[in-house]
């Protein structure tokens, strides 16, 4: 064998070296970009592994897209995926559970994550008649307010320390918005109705848990609150709609344009949307001081809707991972834990491995600082019922029902009345 040739098979030995892994995503906004980085740099860190990132359309795509996958046998070789979508994804068998001896290749052990987090993911395992981890939360997103303080300045109602006052309860909201409504002209909150359900469902789900209201007992779906609790909500809403205190018929990023523009004074919205802003303001073209705060208690309570992204495996029976396959893609989710901790809690999120999230770099971390005690305390999951969660049935429910309330076209009696009727039949 020439010399020439041994160096060309040693190259070409080397080049077949790196394990490729196939990675999905949803991260479509300013938290895309942060996960982006964290693959590049996991990518720069090493020449074992290589991880290819492929980023797909969010929500009910996503999940139809992996569901055909795993039957194919044509599947990702890790992927993120809601908690909230779990209990619907176990129904179908998407998931390939996590062992101790899996999260230990990644230098992982479940004690290393958000407790409720990981308790909820034994509970939907349960309910499946399964056991065992079937995915791990990567972070807590939840719902915010976002708030321009040149406007509630000119409202007067921004305090001493850069934070809105007098929102303590929902007539103290509405009367604030009409405040600032009245003073500076603007629309006082942006808020998006128009072809997104997820954002509509937030806000009422929040104010529905905040009055007490349950969609979830016994382990079952549980409607009875919907009459009383569900319908008060749902007016509100629709009251301030009306009133020309929330944007009305604004699609979503119609609804971050209006309030990065400054022509809204707050936004509703989760706190994906940090991202936007830091980004924005460092580009310079947000041109005002803004905040973000938690989503305040308005009523009984200070519960607020939130979910979770996790890092998860697809069940691919057809094609099963090799052991050489598995330990680069524990490898991965524990860069990405670990490593990209940081990186990810600058797209807005709280981190659930506890390392990061109990760092004084986190803790100190701006804006994140400025909601996440308060977010993550107040943090509250969607019902563990298969027919809830991103890319589930009930989105479809809240956009046929609850946003022609909003529109005017439905009495909130009629919208929740039809919300159920859709409910019962997921339920089914």
């Amino acid at each position: 064998m020439t010399k020439a040739l041994t160096l060309g098979l040693a190259l070409c030995t080397s080049a077949q070296a790196a394990t490729t892994i196939v990675f999905w995503d949803f991260f479509g906004g300013g938290d895309g970009i942060r996960m982006k980085q964290i693959v590049d740099d996991f990518n720069k860190s090493q020449k074992d592994i290589v991880v290819n990132r492929t980023t797909q359309t969010w929500g009910n795509p996503f999940y139809t897209k992996v569901h055909t996958a795993s039957v194919s046998g044509q599947t990702p070789d890790v992927m993120t995926y809601h908690l909230s979508a779990v209990p619907a994804g176990l129904q179908k068998n998407d998931l390939r559970p996590f062992t101790a001896a899996d999260l230990a290749l990644g230098g992982l052990k479940t004690t290393d994550f958000q407790a409720n987090l990981i308790s909820t993911l034994n509970t939907d395992a349960k309910a499946a008649g399964k056991t065992g981890l079937y995915a791990l939360p990567l972070d807590t997103h939840t719902y915010v307010v976002y708030y321009n303080k040149d406007l509630l300045k000119k409202a007067g109602l921004l305090g001493a320390d850069g934070k809105p006052t007098g929102i303590t309860s929902l007539a103290s909201l509405g009367k604030a918005m009409q405040t600032i409504k009245d003073k500076t002209g603007v629309t006082p909150a942006a808020f998006s109705t128009n072809q997104d359900p997820a954002t509509l469902w937030r806000m009422w789900y929040s104010l529905f848990l905040q009055s007490g209201g349950t969609m979830y007992k016994d382990g079952k779906l549980y409607l009875n609150d919907l009459d009383t609790k569900g319908k008060a909500a749902l007016q509100t809403m629709a009251d301030w709609t009306k009133a020309g205190l929330l944007t009305k018929n604004t699609a979503y990023p119609a609804a971050v344009a209006l309030f990065t523009a400054g022509r809204t004074a707050m936004m509703f919205n989760g706190n994906w949307e940090v991202p936007t802003m830091v980004d924005a303001k460092a580009k310079g073209t947000i041109k005002f001081d803004y905040g973000i705060m938690a989503f305040p208690k308005l009523a009984g309570n200070s519960e607020t809707w939130a979910d979770s992204h996790t890092l998860a495996i697809p069940n691919n029976t057809k094609t099963p991972m090799s052991a050489e396959k598995l330990k680069a893609v524990m490898t991965f989710i524990g860069y990405v834990n670990k490593q990209g901790g940081m990186g990810w809690a600058g797209g807005g999120h709280i981190p659930s491995y506890l390392p990061t999230q109990s760092s004084a770099a986190f803790k100190a971390l701006q804006p994140v600082a400025q909601y996440s005690v308060m977010a993550a305390k107040n943090s509250t999951l969607e019902p563990n019922v298969p027919i809830f969660g991103v890319g589930g049935p009930v989105y479809d429910a809240v956009g046929n029902n609850f946003t022609p309330v909003l529109l005017d076209q439905l009495s909130a009696e009629q919208g929740i009345a039809k919300f159920k009727t859709a409910l019962t039949n997921f339920n089914k």
